[in-house]
């Protein structure tokens, strides 16, 4: 197997890139600017191409010189950038995903694995929201708020289309709440969970003025990185989308209770109430990972103690 991971310094993808370095793979790593910052401890055992997922022949191109068997489509205009740029939003998120389906029907890519993200669902209201929480499977309505989740959409909608209508096999995962080293600086406000995590390490304070009370499925990006690899490599699926998640709630006052144990004196206030994000729908939900679990072998390896402990550790290593 030769895998090609579009976006594969990103957030997301550079943990994807280092899981399959670990287990003994050389991915090929497409991406529009060389950032190395995510992976610089294991650039040595990856190939790296610069490229846009627009540039249909480049892409082609790459494919082609190292014989990629599997493409991980990790590439994205992200959420923030988007809504303040709508139309290229639909160019990256919706055609260049096309680019890169049509390119492994073309070339005989043997599977797909999308990444797409929770937002597909929009509002999580009634039993599903506070407080109780019911577990949402990817069977939960499609109603997306945002231009970004409404892409994503569009894009999942094209790789059903290419499974069926060409016989393309595509995979796609529904991530809940990542978090993981790097989300602070390129996601913006999104970042929450790393900012809180961020902070009290380089001494700084994390005050927030609400959302304390909220329960959200928060996933450390390593896990994400499990289910990357899990839907690249596992055969005879049944179908085609899955919840990657925890699937447990737990709120940013839960994220400050850890981070005490390594910073006492850290200066962390998160006032009460919901919608931490500010967001205009209801955003936080726990997941079903009920699917993943027994088509993929999908079990999260990090719970929120260890998660914040990687993460650490993670920032001293890579000089973050």
């Amino acid at each position: 197997m030769r895998v090609l991971i579009t976006g594969g310094m990103g957030v997301i993808g550079a943990e994807a890139t280092r899981k399959f370095v670990v287990e003994g793979h050389r991915p090929v790593v497409y991406a529009r600017h060389r950032d190395e910052r995510l992976i610089r401890d294991i650039i040595d055992k990856v190939d790296v191409e610069l490229g846009d997922i627009n540039d249909s022949m480049r892409l082609a191109d790459i494919i082609k010189k190292y014989t990629v068997t599997h493409i991980v489509h990790a590439a994205g205009f992200i959420s923030a950038l988007s809504t303040a740029n709508p139309p290229l939003s639909i160019q990256v998120n919706v055609m260049g995903t096309v680019n890169v389906l049509e390119a492994a029907r073309q070339l005989g890519i043997q599977r797909i694995v999308y990444t797409s993200a929770k937002g597909v669902y929009g509002a999580f209201v009634g039993e599903y929201g506070y407080p109780t929480y019911k577990p949402v499977t990817e069977d939960y309505p499609k109603n997306p708020v945002r231009i970004y989740d409404s892409a994503k959409l569009m894009a999942e909608q094209t790789c059903f289309y290419y499974h069926t209508a060409f016989g393309l096999d595509t995979v796609i995962l529904r991530f809940a709440s990542t978090f993981g080293p790097g989300k602070t600086e390129r996601h913006g406000k999104m970042g929450i969970t790393s900012q809180i995590i961020e902070a009290p390490a380089k001494g700084r304070p994390f005050h927030l003025a609400q959302g304390g009370d909220e329960k959200d499925d928060f996933i450390y990006n390593k896990d994400s990185a499990l289910g990357i690899y899990l839907a690249t490599i596992t055969g005879n699926l049944k179908q085609r989308a899955f919840n990657i998640g925890t699937g447990i709630g737990v709120t940013l006052n839960d994220f400050s209770r850890v981070l005490r144990r390594h910073f006492p004196n850290a200066d962390i206030e998160i006032g009460p109430g919901l919608n931490f994000l500010g967001s205009a729908h209801p955003m936080a939900a726990v997941y079903d990972i009920g699917r993943a679990r027994s088509e993929l072998g999908y079990k999260p390896q990090y719970d929120l103690e260890s998660a914040i402990a990687d993460y650490l550790e993670s920032m001293s290593r890579l000089d973050l």
